[in-house]
């Protein structure tokens, strides 16, 4: 009985340890991360794009696309969205398939990191150019981590 009380301390403390570690650290990671994006989506709310579809009279894209014509100031205010949106998809995407535990715990409380790091990478592809593209991924991001619109 001695011998049980002198080693219950060191498993609570052992289990305590896995579950900050491997649970409690990489959540709060992941919430650090949602809020990280947040912020830069609603700094980069309103850069501008270097291009914009041209739509036909139906109102469908034709595939072309005309200049916007950007200062170089908002050019690289762009190219500063783009690579910051990339580098927050790539650590979303390192959370998504390095933190098994932490991921199932996030996508119980309906998160969704991997469908949110496609989204980051996908709008920073398209950040330069207004249209369906654009809106489609911005969207795909709000609602993997669930993001109010800017």
């Amino acid at each position: 009985m001695s011998a049980m009380q002198l080693i219950w301390p060191f498993v609570a403390g052992a289990a305590g340890w896995f579950v900050l570690e491997f649970v409690g650290r990489p959540v709060r990671q992941f919430f650090d991360l949602r809020g990280e994006v947040i912020r830069q989506m609603a700094v980069f709310a309103n850069v501008r794009a270097r291009w914009k579809e041209v739509r036909d009279s139906v109102g469908a894209t034709s595939g072309e696309v005309e200049e916007m014509g950007l200062s170089d100031l908002e050019i690289q205010r762009l190219e500063e969205a783009q690579r910051l949106l990339r580098d927050l998809a790539s650590q979303m995407r390192a959370f998504a398939q390095n933190e098994w535990l932490a991921v199932r715990i996030v996508r119980w409380l309906h998160y969704d990191p991997l469908k949110a790091s496609g989204g980051l990478f996908g709008l920073s592809n398209a950040l330069d150019t207004y249209g369906g593209n654009r809106a489609f991924q911005t969207k795909a991001v709000e609602g993997a981590l669930h993001i109010t619109p800017v």
